[in-house]
């Protein structure tokens, strides 16, 4: 499941699992789709982490303030800090390694 993020819910989410991976995208945006594809499959598969969406255009001020460059970005909370970010699609082990590295 993916939860689309709002000014309501954001501060929850980021902090509701242990892992929280925020995609910033775009409409007609094919990168984004298949990052979204490869981050949903993730959520299902591991538990402990938690899929959020941000609509870069719906949200330009979010935009601005985490710096986005290009879409998809894809940013990590760990227990509900900002760690790090990714851009572009990537595969599955990808994600898993970044995963790894920046919480432990």
């Amino acid at each position: 499941m993916t939860i689309t993020l709002n000014e309501e819910n954001f501060q929850v989410t980021v902090q509701s699992k242990p892992v929280v991976l925020v995609q910033f995208t775009s409409d007609f945006c094919g990168p984004c789709q298949i990052m979204g594809h490869t981050l949903r499959k993730l959520g299902k598969e591991q538990s402990h982490i938690l899929i959020a969406e941000v609509r870069s255009m719906d949200h330009t001020e979010w935009v601005e303030a985490f710096n986005i460059q290009s879409t998809p970005t894809t940013l990590l909370f760990h227990k509900g800090k900002y760690i790090s970010r990714i851009s572009g699609a990537h595969p599955k082990m990808t994600i898993e390694k970044w995963i790894s590295e920046a919480t432990t």
